[in-house]
């Protein structure tokens, strides 16, 4: 029995299948790290941020502490309890706004990821249908080849 002059055809068309998936799901690994990765940077830009909040407090008091001299004691006192409530309002805004933020993100990237596994069981039915199709091609040209033999 001769070869399929068909079959390096059903082959290459195997491979290419086989390779379109495997680069199909190494794109859906890249997108879920690049989703962790976001999601990973939240932390360092809400302490950057603090940092940046506690610098201009610090300096708001830097300024009260260089006009002391020249306010009446109970002034100053009244400016300090003031930049210290409302520093401390400001923190716990930005405290709940990042909190809102975060669990937001969170839930964006979770429903990103329920798409997009629905999404990649769709495509491998895919693949699959199309490397069954491959199959029974390759029977089928396999099978009209040994007829004309015969």
């Amino acid at each position: 029995m001769s070869a399929n002059p068909f079959s390096t055809m059903f082959d290459m068309q195997r491979t290419y299948i086989e390779a379109s998936q495997s680069a199909f799901e190494s794109s859906l690994k890249l997108q879920q790290v690049a989703s962790d990765a976001f999601l990973g940077s939240f932390d360092s830009t809400k302490s950057l941020q603090k940092r940046g909040v506690d610098l201009t407090k610090r300096a708001t008091l830097a300024n009260l502490d260089a006009v002391e001299e020249t306010l009446p004691a109970d002034v100053v006192a009244d400016l300090r309890a003031a930049v210290d409530e409302q520093y401390e309002a400001l923190d716990e805004a930005h405290d709940d706004a990042w909190e809102a933020f975060e669990r937001s993100a969170e839930d964006a990237v979770d429903s990103y990821d329920e798409l997009t596994e629905a999404q990649a069981e769709m495509v491998d039915e895919l693949y699959e249908s199309l490397l069954q199709v491959n199959a029974e091609a390759a029977e089928v040209a396999e099978e009209a080849a040994d007829a004309v033999e015969q």
